[in-house]
């Protein structure tokens, strides 16, 4: 998909998906892409063996990912979008993200960030179209890129000039050359479908599993071939994984499939106030009436606005926890069906000003639901403290609002057709911006002070660490400056030390947040004169660490 040329074309829809797929012109033999993709591979598999979390390792690859496939595109004096490259920006700060913070709602954002950038940054690094790719087309390169996980490295075996090696062109000599690449890469998409069926298969079935696994418990003197196939099959696995956007950034002939509809489709310009799609008046009596139901909401609420007073029947914790979750829904079913109506609308309204007003009175009453929404969870937060969910439900809201605002700002201006990649942009700065609020440490302090004022004692007191030991490394460093009412016990030593039987004192698993925490740990170990916390173990008769 291409950003438009031509003077005064209308921008594409933000809702148009890419349908149809163009026969792409093939890229010419490359011998680099495949090695870049094998030695990245060997490299993160060096990175993650014998580990069991992830940490400085994920930062190093995401480096290695990058940086060669950048300096690859310069030393071919081959042009870089700086759009992909504010992706790959946002994505490395994820990655860094890994390796700076612990727990399972940052270990998921940070991943899900990192991976969503450098596949849509590697697939739009030498590509234009990225900033007006339409939400649709930002949902479909996404597809594609993970697609391309699968596809990518047959796709750079096929293209490497086998035909210049003496050995491989003796090897095949009975065989045509494009044959021989054609059998190449039905053997490498067969490999990950035998292995992951012959797995489910072999949990299917005893007998099965342990004649498949009699496949990898070959012997032979002073050779683990049970190691060796499993290190292949670890290498194959990143190889799949990495080539992907290798292929994107190094080999493929466009960044996604693109659509054609036909030798008579007219250009976009020529679209009148007549053409194909829906009036005002169509789009504007439900738009308007949503409008009308938001400010009779907000009438018959206003007493209850800030929280003063409950409907009957409703507890206070349900009128807080209903209304935020439900609020929140209807910020975001709103923001799509202002981007359906702005798709359904015909071209040439679009830049009217009855459009942007109907618009406008939606959006107005709306940022009001959603300062009821977040006044709702800050009464939820203070009542029944702070969690991580509560914490993803308001983040995710704030993506809705910035969402809207960016909306309204791109209507008004006439530029909605960068409304997609603003959206895709302030929801990875969300989660780099969470980074830095560290969500672990707010949390345990939110609830630890709610605690300490309630007057905890004893059972109380242990059952809160307890609880703030599942939000990871970044909670140890507050609860510990909290350990003021007494000298630290045993059982309160494991608890804070519950995520540490897996750390690793491994330098490419290394976390800053597990790493002080440890720290920590180990200093009111020795000030308490308490045993090593190594030896601590969990108690299954009152679930209790000790």
């Amino acid at each position: 998909m291409t950003e438009p040329e031509a003077a005064g074309q209308t921008p594409p829809s933000v809702f148009t998906p890419a349908a149809g797929l163009l026969p792409t012109p093939s890229p010419p033999a490359d011998a680099l892409p495949l090695i870049l993709t094998l030695g990245l591979a060997l490299l993160a598999y060096l990175l993650v063996q014998e580990t069991d979390t992830l940490g400085l390792n994920v930062l190093l690859l995401a480096l290695a990912l990058t940086g060669t496939l950048v300096l690859t595109l310069r030393l071919r004096r081959t042009s870089v979008r700086p759009e992909a490259l504010a992706l790959f920006g946002l994505g490395l700060l994820c990655a860094l993200g890994v390796a700076v913070r612990d727990g399972l709602l940052m270990g998921g954002l940070n991943l899900l960030g990192l991976f969503t950038a450098l596949g849509l940054g590697a697939a739009y690094l030498r590509f234009p179209g990225l900033t007006r790719l339409s939400v649709g087309g930002v949902l479909g390169s996404a597809l594609w890129a993970w697609v391309r996980g699968f596809s990518g490295l047959p796709a750079s075996a096929l293209r490497f000039p086998w035909a210049r090696l003496k050995g491989v062109r003796n090897l095949g000599r009975g065989l045509p050359t494009a044959q021989s690449r054609r059998v190449l890469v039905g053997v490498l998409l067969t490999l990950p479908l035998l292995l992951v069926f012959g797995w489910l298969l072999g949990g299917a079935d005893a007998g099965f599993g342990a004649l498949t696994a009699r496949l990898f418990q070959w012997r032979l003197p002073d050779w683990d071939l049970n190691a060796l196939a499993f290190a292949l099959l670890q290498i194959t696995f990143w190889a799949f994984l990495l080539g992907g956007p290798v292929y994107a950034a190094l080999l493929a002939g466009r960044a996604v499939p693109t659509i054609q509809t036909g030798p008579d489709q007219k250009p976009e310009a020529s679209a009148g106030p007549h053409s194909a799609g829906l009036g005002l008046t169509e789009l504007g009596i439900p738009l308007l009436s949503t409008s009308l139901l938001f400010c009779v909401y907000l009438g018959v609420q206003a007493e209850r606005y800030f929280g003063q007073g409950l409907l009957g029947g409703l507890t206070y914790s349900e009128y807080v926890r209903r209304g935020f979750g439900e609020l929140t829904a209807v910020a975001a079913l709103t923001l799509v069906v202002l981007l359906v109506a702005h798709t359904l609308l015909r071209r040439g309204l679009r830049q009217t000003l009855a459009y942007r007003l109907m618009s406008a009175a939606v959006l107005l009453p709306l940022s009001l639901l959603i300062v009821s929404a977040y006044t709702r969870l800050a009464l939820y937060v203070g009542a029944y403290g702070l969690s991580e969910i509560r914490v993803l439900g308001g983040v995710f809201l704030a993506w809705v609002a910035l969402s809207l605002l960016a909306y309204a700002a791109l209507l008004w201006r006439n530029g909605l057709e960068r409304f997609a990649y603003f959206s895709l942009i302030s929801g990875l700065g969300l989660i780099v911006t969470l980074d830095g609020v560290n969500p672990g440490r707010l949390i345990a302090s939110v609830n630890l002070t709610r605690a300490l004022s309630a007057g905890e004692t004893g059972e109380e007191r242990r059952a809160t660490f307890a609880a703030l030991a599942d939000l990871g490394a970044d909670s140890v460093p507050v609860a510990a400056a909290r350990l003021d009412s007494g000298p630290l016990r045993a059982d309160e030593l494991c608890t804070l030390a519950r995520f540490l039987p897996s750390y690793q004192p491994d330098w490419r698993v290394w976390n800053l947040a597990r790493s002080r925490a440890a720290a920590l740990v180990e200093e009111l170990r020795r000030s308490n004169s308490l045993p090593d916390w190594n030896a601590c173990r969990y108690s299954e008769d009152d679930g209790v660490f000790r």
